[in-house]
Formats: C-alpha cells, structure tokens, sequence
C-alpha cells in the first residue's frame, strides 16, 4: 500500500499505516463529528504533531484512511479478475467481493459518515460518494466483458457498475444496521444478485440455490396515535432533529416550540436518544400512511405498469422527508441498529407489500419480498440518491424507474 499525504511526500511507514486503521476505526464506529485528532492520538499512541506531519486536518486524515481501505478492495478484485474464467464467474467473484467488503472491511462505512455530516458539510458528503463509486471501475469492466461474450460490443457505463453495486449490498441494508448474514447467506446474497443483473427477474434466477435469507427484525408493531400533546412535541422534535441532526438539536429549544416542559419530556422518552427514536419512527409512519401504490396488472410482466409504480414510489421514498429520515437514522445506526431497521422496513412496506402479490403471479413465490425490495434498490440507484440529499425531480424519476424496470424485468444488457 503507497499512501501520499497532501504536499508531505510519501506515506508509508508501520506507524502512519497504524495511525491509518486506527483513525478508520473511530470514524466508523463513531462518525465524523464525534472523532477528534486528540482521541485519534491516544487510540494511535501517537502524538498530534506526528498527525499534523502527514495531514493538514481531520478530513485529510479521514480521506487518507478511506484510500487505505480502498486499496484493500482493489486488491480483492484484481485477484477475482486473474482468476475468472469467464466475465460470469467474475461477476459472481465480485458481487461476493463486494459484500464481503461492505460487511467486513466497511466499505461502505464512507456512506454512513457522510450522511452524518451532509446537512452541514454537503460537499464532503458529495465527494465521499463520488469517490466510493469509482472503484467500482472493474466492476464495470466485468460488464463489458460479459456483454461482449453474449455478442453486445458497447460500452457499459459506470453507472451499471453501481446498480450492480447496489444489488449485490441490497442499497441501504448494511448501513441501516441490519446484522451480517452467514458465509453460506453471503454466497446466496451475491449470486442471487448477479442472476437479477444478468437476467432479470424472469430468467430462472440462481439455479440450485435456495432463496435469499430474508431481513432480520421483519415483524413490525403496529402504530398508535400519541396524545395530542405529545404528537405536537415528536412534530417539533423530528423537525428539528431533521435540520440540524441528532447532536446539534437543542431539548431546551425543542420544548418551548412544542410548549412542554423538560419534566414532560423525560417522563414519555427518558433521554434525547428516546425523543429522537420516537420523532422518527412517527416521521416513518406519516410518510408511510401517505404511500399510494398503483395496483399492478396480476400475471403480467407490463414494463408501463412496472415503470408507473416505481416511480410512484421514487416520489415517496425520495422525498425531501423521507431523504433526510433515511440520513437521520443512518447516521446514529451504531447507537439504535433497531431503530434504523424499524424505519427502513416502514418506509418500504407500502410498496413492498403491493409487489409481492403481482411478483407471485409470475411465479416469483419463494424470493419474492427479496425481488421487491431489490426492485426499489434499482429504483433509488442503490444509496446515490440518499446521498444527493435532494428531491427527485419528475423527468430524473421518470428516467430512473425505466431503467430500473429494465434491468428488473431484462437484466442489464437491455439497456446497452
């Protein structure tokens, strides 16, 4: 690993490559925010002045540690590609690599940081995605090269390498704290992943695999209205939590807005994280109960009907509500995993419960929850749009759900 600080030559002594991992870690485990260079220095058993000789702040050290775990997946999928036989078996080796990586390795941790520190550090956030998405580069490679072999010769852009990406992940799943699945659930996870890609949904699937091992925490209570007051207060607080995120909301502001006492406060929720955890789950809820999936035509693979109720679901799930709830709640998923999967399966049970049934008139019956929430992966374009932080705008939401409706009903060679 070659490592080369900003305007401070090389960097690649055991100490910095230690300094490296042991910034990564509190990054990962804690966020951006909650790092200082001090904790850093005493987790490292360096001092701050060995730190400011390699990088000028804390955000040049967080993107040097992100490049050092970079280089670990490269690594990963240069020896996929020398030893695949064909660009199938390396799409299968790198959705593998891919998960592996996200689980293991936090590949995907640079997401979850940034979504801590979008709504006051957006360009940040941008380029984190940004960065994370070109590695991905010999993903797309491997696309191009199965094409060719099923006798396509075009060019496959990147962004098939990230739908790809995003599939072989499940999109939000790994940051929404949903525990690792097994060795043998990770092998069923990738290759499931790469028949969608390849074939789409009506092409066999997997063959000689068992379906996909269903989500954690699947069982959801079922909502009732607070009291008038304290709705007005979960009101209040889930906005402001939304604007400003979970360390820079005030109790004492939140209180005089909402017209309730601190006394009030601690009596329904015991402490900010129970505050937080209720405005969110109620935020969930509202954007939920405003859901309205058109009804699909049973028994047939309609790509104008397919195309009509994903982007009804864009329009939901990307709202300027719903983006900012998903952030919200990823970036304390190290503190409330439980939360973070309570709200990431409400939000998508409206529509995820409206495929289902058309999904098994296809025949689609042992994979089918997996298959709906896959399809809303393609449609989201995996955690891109969380990330953007914005509204979808109506043309954008029209393009993103034909495509994800192609790729869903044909497999990815449809769109070349």
């Amino acid at each position: 690993m070659k490592l080369v600080a900003e305007g401070r030559g090389e960097v690649s002594s055991p100490r910095v490559r230690h300094l490296l991992l042991s910034a990564r870690a509190q990054f990962v485990e804690r966020g951006f925010d909650a790092v200082s260079i001090d904790s850093i220095a005493r987790t490292a058993a360096v001092s701050k002045e060995t730190i400011y000789r390699y990088f000028a702040d804390k955000e040049a050290l967080f993107r040097a540690a992100l490049e050092a775990q970079g280089a670990e997946f490269d690594a990963r999928a240069a020896a996929v590609h020398e030893s695949a036989a064909t660009g199938g078996s390396e799409l299968a080796g790198l959705a593998r690599v891919i998960l592996d990586s996200a689980l293991d390795q936090g590949m995907f941790s640079a997401l979850w940081v940034a979504a801590g520190v979008a709504h006051k550090m957006p360009d940040l956030a941008a380029s984190l995605q940004s960065g994370q998405g070109m590695r991905l580069e010999p993903v797309r490679q491997a696309l191009e090269d199965h094409a060719r072999e099923k006798g396509i010769d075009r060019p496959v852009p990147l962004e098939l390498a990230l739908d790809f990406g995003s599939l072989a992940v499940e999109g939000p799943v790994v940051l929404m704290g949903f525990p690792a699945p097994s060795p043998e659930g990770r092998e069923r996870a990738a290759r499931h992943a790469v028949a969608l890609f390849v074939q789409g949904a009506g092409g066999g699937g997997a063959a000689g695999l068992p379906p996909p091992e269903p989500l954690a925490d699947m069982r959801l209570s079922p909502f009732e209205e607070p009291l008038p007051h304290i709705r007005t207060l979960l009101d209040v607080a889930g906005r402001h939590f939304l604007q400003e995120g979970f360390e820079g909301a005030n109790l004492n502001l939140i209180g005089e807005e909402a017209r309730v006492g601190r006394g009030t406060l601690y009596r329904h929720f015991g402490s900010k994280a129970g505050l937080f955890a209720g405005a969110m789950r109620i935020l969930a809820s509202d954007c939920a109960c405003g859901a309205k999936p058109p009804v699909l035509p049973l028994g047939r693979a309609d790509p104008v009907a397919l195309r009509q109720y994903v982007e009804a679901a864009l329009e939901s799930l990307t709202s300027t509500t719903s983006i900012r709830l998903h952030r919200a709640v990823i970036s304390q998923s190290r503190r409330d995993a439980a939360l973070a999967r309570e709200v990431y399966l409400v939000l998508r049970k409206p529509w995820v419960d409206g495929l289902i049934p058309w999904l098994e008139s296809l025949g689609i019956r042992e994979s089918a929850e997996w298959h709906a929430r896959q399809l809303l992966v393609l449609a989201m374009r995996g955690n891109r749009l969380l990330a953007g932080g914005h509204p979808v705008a109506e043309s954008d939401r029209r393009h993103y759900a034909e495509r994800a409706a192609t790729i869903f009903l044909h497999g990815y060679l449809a769109t070349l």
